[in-house]
């Protein structure tokens, strides 16, 4: 297909403009061949972010896409360009890499609220009531198995999912997985505790009504940007998205449900969620670098579908860091949390805010200081501690003379720049329910969040506490044939970094083997019709 890119001086337009720019910088490989979405199509792209450095990574556009059950697909799907490098990700925001930090600091201090328009080209095709089912539902877009071998079934990885406070009628925008149960199901992983679309539906069920909600899959990188960014939940992504791009986002209205939805986007897929019942969702490979395993959680009914006449599925690439998944997060987050110390608290000489990729941009922060500009390292870790969010398992102040991305540095600040006890504190703090060293596989919500509230900032003793899930990498058999399609169609040389496959680490049934075999031979609504056979009333207090 051809990309035609935005006249020189505006914002992308849509998902396609941004892709030609790519194509233009030399970020985008075409990928021509026939590949197939369930076996093959991630496991390629993982090889980049395993074997070459990240100033060689690009975005990937696979032409030819299809699936385990030999269907071809006529949908291009787009994987790693939004954020395969602060490279490409300085691309989607119109900036040099340098210029990243002061764009979300403008984007946050500055929000520029969305526009309603009557039409977008988001809703050229609509598939609603008896027509929903019309060309199979969901069945009929390309969505890949993210970890073959480990997964139980495609997820949608980049559907930025949008819902409505029922008090404030303030919308989020939040990037969660969801499963594929059905061409007319999805689950839909936003916890109920910490992140504002798990707010929604708790309130929503105190009232005694379900949540509706519109997963919005290709839009510019703006509106992924801050769906993946830890924006304040009394600022919508919305205005966020436009001080990103200095124009508001132009929305419209729905089909089937109450929401406004991006005008640009490729697909739109409109939905109510239950807040009577849970459906049990995953195993999935998340970003902490395993397999986060199954719990009930809460799941979607589709009421519409609505996409281009010729939609482009876009996906991101997560799992095992480093990843798309840790660019895109790490730069967001480090935006936020440099606005709560310079902006919110008045800090001075911060130079850097780096969440480090090999913790999956989440578990290590550091933060660069100059103290000849005033900078007050005790301040610093105070406000972080006391800010209500869960920043980082580790929080590691440094001087301007270290690179604060630098793990090896840092662990020499840590060994010659500190005494234990005056330098080096231990601050409860919540911990991240994906993380596996919280707790053993298995154990419900409320369990892994109350029984482990105590957890600190210090990790000492590295090494696995009790059985842990699969590596979330694909198995080794489907990398092999990844390596076998890089070498074949000449792509760059490789330097492999362990582990690059997926493997077990002790905890694993039968029946989560079972299901990932069934979801490479394209049999996952098995998986999904067994779980809807298993659905339970859901508590709200122990629910991810």
């Amino acid at each position: 297909m051809s990309l035609k890119a935005a006249p020189a001086g505006t914002y992308y337009q849509d998902l396609r403009a941004y892709l030609a720019v790519l194509e233009q910088h030399g970020k985008l490989r075409r990928f021509r061949n026939r590949i197939n979405k369930d076996t093959e199509l991630h496991p390629l792209v993982r090889l980049q972010f395993r074997g070459l450095p990240p100033q060689q990574r690009t975005g990937w556009l696979f032409e030819r896409v299809v699936d385990a059950r030999g269907r071809a697909y006529s949908i291009p799907v787009a994987l790693g360009c939004l954020a395969a490098s602060r490279e490409v990700y300085a691309l989607g925001m119109q900036c040099a890499v340098e210029e990243i930090g002061a764009k979300w600091e403008h984007a946050l201090t500055h929000p520029l609220p969305p526009v309603l328009v009557p039409s977008g080209v988001c809703q050229e095709v609509v598939h609603q009531g008896a027509t929903l089912m019309e060309h199979g539902g969901l069945d009929e877009f390309p969505i890949p198995i993210s970890t073959p071998g480990f997964d139980n079934a495609p997820y949608l990885t980049a559907a930025h999912v949008l819902t409505k406070d029922p008090v404030t009628g303030l919308r989020n925008l939040g990037n969660y997985r969801c499963m594929l149960k059905a061409p007319d199901r999805v689950g839909c992983l936003a916890t109920i505790q910490f992140q504002d679309g798990g707010r929604h539906w708790r309130r929503a069920r105190e009232r005694g009504q379900p949540l509706e909600v519109a997963l919005v899959v290709g839009t510019t990188p703006n509106l992924s940007y801050v769906s993946a960014a830890r924006v304040p939940s009394d600022v919508e992504e919305y205005a966020v998205a436009g001080g990103m791009a200095g124009q508001p986002v132009e929305l419209v209205k729905c089909v089937s449900v109450d929401l406004e939805v991006p005008a640009h986007a490729e697909l739109v897929i409109e939905g109510i969620i239950p807040t009577d019942e849970f459906e049990i969702e995953g195993a999935f490979g998340e970003f902490s670098g395993y397999m986060a395993t199954r719990a009930p959680m809460m799941f979607v009914n589709v009421t519409a579908i609505t996409h281009r006449h010729d939609p482009i599925y876009t996906a991101f690439l997560s799992q095992y860091p480093p990843s798309e998944s840790t660019v895109l997060r790490s730069i967001g987050r480090e935006a936020a949390t440099r606005k709560i110390l310079t902006v919110d608290n008045g800090l001075t000489g911060i130079l850097d805010v780096a969440y480090l990729e090999q913790a999956g941009a989440f578990a290590l922060l550091a933060i660069q200081v100059d103290q000849k500009q005033n900078a007050r390292p005790r301040d610093i870790l105070r406000v972080l501690a006391g800010s209500g969010r869960h920043l980082a398992k580790v929080i590691v102040v440094v001087d301007e003379d270290l690179d604060p991305r630098d793990a090896e540095q840092l662990w020499h600040a840590i060994g010659y720049r500190a005494q234990a006890p005056r330098d080096i504190y231990i601050v409860p703090m919540m911990p991240n329910l994906l993380d596996p060293s919280a707790a053993p596989p298995g154990m419900r919500g409320a369990e892994r969040v109350f029984d482990t509230a105590a957890g600190g900032a210090l990790m000492i003793d590295a090494t696995r506490k009790w059985p842990y899930a699969p590596v979330s990498l694909p198995r080794k058999d489907y990398m092999e044939r990844a390596l076998e399609l890089w070498e074949e169609h000449g792509l760059p040389p490789l330097q492999l970094k362990a582990p690059w496959h997926g493997y077990p680490l002790e905890w694993w049934t039968e029946e989560e083997a079972e299901e990932a075999e069934l979801a490479v031979q394209g049999r996952y609504y098995e998986t999904g019709a067994k779980f809807a056979q298993r659905r339970q009333p859901p508590d709200a207090d122990t629910g991810m």
